[in-house]
């Protein structure tokens, strides 16, 4: 197991392990969703210092990608803002173009993690990898976007795409079915 291998495996036993105590305490498996963009942009931040000399433009993208997405939740304005304030920040329509925006570069992201590499079909995969995520946000519905962050890890892993960043997008999905099990079940 590399280094990236461990950093996500050990990002997801975390929340597992949390999961586990809070079901010992009160019954009910509950993953700490609100932290999934703060994990995400972690585990980034320590991909992008240890490769950035060799995806630097994919990782530079991605990382831009976390922070939007980090920024764009609740959970990061409630440690910068009053209850007056806060208010007014989420009947806004700020928080939702940090969220358009972070959708946008994880667009780029996952077409220059396609068409960068060397693959025949890597349009096939491009357009199986990203209608799913154009469902999404038509839709809201966060079990495209998870679909399609798995299906991009599992075809990064099967054909060596841009090695080791398909371990972020396996990182997404598995953080993204961690907040559907909490949410839905």
């Amino acid at each position: 197991m590399n280094r990236e291998e461990r950093s996500v495996t050990l990002a997801i036993l975390t929340l597992v392990v949390y999961a586990g105590f809070l079901f010992y305490d009160t019954g009910a498996i509950l993953f700490p969703f609100p932290l999934n963009e703060l994990i995400f942009l972690l585990v980034t931040l320590q991909f992008s210092f240890w490769n950035w000399k060799t995806n630097r433009t994919l990782l530079l993208i991605l990382l831009i990608a976390g922070v939007l997405n980090f920024i764009s939740t609740q959970f990061f304005w409630t440690f910068l803002l009053r209850n007056e304030q806060m208010e007014l920040l989420v009947s806004g329509i700020t928080l939702d173009l940090l969220k358009i925006s972070y959708y946008l570069f994880l667009l780029i992201g996952l077409s220059y993690y396609f068409l960068t590499s060397e693959e025949k079909s890597r349009y096939i995969y491009l357009s199986i990898t990203l209608a799913p995520i154009l469902i999404t946000i038509a839709t809201s519905n966060i079990l495209f976007e998870t679909i399609s962050f798995l299906s991009i890890a599992f075809i990064g892993y099967k054909k060596r795409i841009n090695s080791p960043i398909h371990l972020l997008w396996l990182l997404i999905g598995i953080l993204q079915i961690m907040k559907i099990g909490t949410l839905y079940f």
